[in-house]
């Protein structure tokens, strides 16, 4: 049930990460992704998940996932509008329209700070799904692509560990043409 539960998860992240994003502001300097580094905690098991860039599941049902889309000149335009509130509808909307469950956001925050001097926000919420309570936290970045790295914990024992490699996260970039 874990398991599931937590594929379900990083399968619905892929909406949140295409609505867009805070402080945008277009990479001028023609800077492409060619690379990127993630602290993955010890016990993260490394599985192929069709969708996903990475996907790193614990035994707990915790996981770490990462999407990367392209990008529109809307993204641009709508990364400087996100707010908490857009944010939270759209986790619950997409889990109601998609697999149709409620979802009642019991907590959560945004704060917008660069990551690799890319625009960046983070988002945390909690949540209860199928009676198991979950606490998450996306971190998506506007570079040459939107870049959506989410951390779930399921278990209640890694959100510090969570915090600590997002604020660690490195995108090894080249100058395009």
């Amino acid at each position: 049930m874990k398991k599931t539960l937590a594929i379900l998860l990083a399968l619905m992240v892929i909406g949140l990460a295409g609505c867009g994003s805070p402080a945008a502001v277009a990479t001028e300097d023609n800077r492409v992704v060619v690379d990127y580094e993630i602290d993955i905690p010890e016990g993260f098991e490394e599985q192929e998940i069709e969708g996903l860039e990475l996907y790193c599941m614990n035994a707990d049902g915790s996981n770490i996932n990462m999407t990367i889309l392209d990008k529109t000149a809307a993204d641009d335009a709508s990364f400087e509008g996100i707010t908490v509130e857009m944010l939270r509808e759209t986790l619950q909307d997409g889990f109601q329209q998609t697999y149709e469950m409620e979802v009642n956001i019991e907590e959560d925050s945004l704060t917008q700070e660069p990551v690799c001097d890319f625009p960046a926000y983070q988002y945390t919420c909690s949540y209860e799904l199928a009676g198991v309570p979950l606490e998450q936290l996306i971190v998506c970045i506007n570079a040459d692509k939107i870049y959506t790295i989410t951390y779930t914990d399921a278990s209640g024992e890694w959100m510090e560990t969570f915090q600590s490699s997002a604020q660690n996260i490195q995108l090894v970039t080249e100058t395009g043409e």
